[in-house]
């Protein structure tokens, strides 16, 4: 009888805490975006870049499906039930690319690494120094980046830029929609530059 009083007692224990997981919070899974097609601009006349993106480097404290905010200036913290939906430098590497090939235009926008077949005309190398937010305050977006010739011989500028965007509100969706502008920005001044680079270098006879 007290072996069936016990078994009794672990099974409604077992149930009372497979009760208590299902009610816990659900995950919530995110992923940066592109711009939209109406913020395409002008093509360069008689010109359609050949562009690779990458590779693009993040910080290794980002390299996890967690979303990371910042407490302090050395405290970090890792979120909960609110995820990247794949890892953030892949994220990352293919919006930058997919804004590209709206921004220059050019549907020739290749993501590191590409096939050795593709002829570029430039590649876009990015380290990501950060790319977070304080609570309660900014989200920051600090990159070093390179334009290269296309076959990645020759540098033709060197750059360190930063961003800054203050979330619209409170939570991890204001957060990443805050992150997704500042990438967006950094993604004009890229697509800017080339542009530049491309109206002040001679067409080849």
């Amino acid at each position: 009888m007290k072996r069936l009083l016990l078994g009794l007692f672990l099974m409604k224990a077992s149930l009372f805490m497979l009760a208590g997981c299902s009610g816990s919070a659900p995950t919530r899974f995110y992923v940066l975006s592109i711009l939209p097609q109406s913020a395409q601009q002008a093509a360069n006349a008689g010109r359609n870049l050949a562009v690779g993106v990458g590779p693009v480097e993040l910080p290794e404290y980002l390299d996890i499906p967690q979303i990371v905010t910042r407490t302090g200036q050395n405290e970090l913290n890792l979120a909960d039930f609110d995820k990247w939906g794949e890892p953030l430098k892949d994220n990352a590497n293919q919006v930058l690319a997919e804004n590209l090939a709206v921004l220059l235009p050019s549907k020739k926008v290749h993501t590191y690494p590409w096939k050795r077949s593709s002829a570029l005309d430039y590649q876009v190398v990015v380290k990501i120094t950060r790319f977070d937010h304080t609570e309660g305050g900014e989200t920051v977006l600090h990159t070093r980046w390179n334009i290269l010739s296309g076959d990645g011989n020759r540098e033709i500028l060197s750059r360190e830029t930063r961003y800054v965007e203050r979330p619209d509100g409170t939570g991890y969706p204001a957060t990443v929609a805050s992150m997704n502008r500042a990438l967006a920005q950094f993604s004009r001044d890229v697509a800017n530059t080339i542009n530049n680079e491309v109206n002040t270098t001679p067409t080849p006879p």
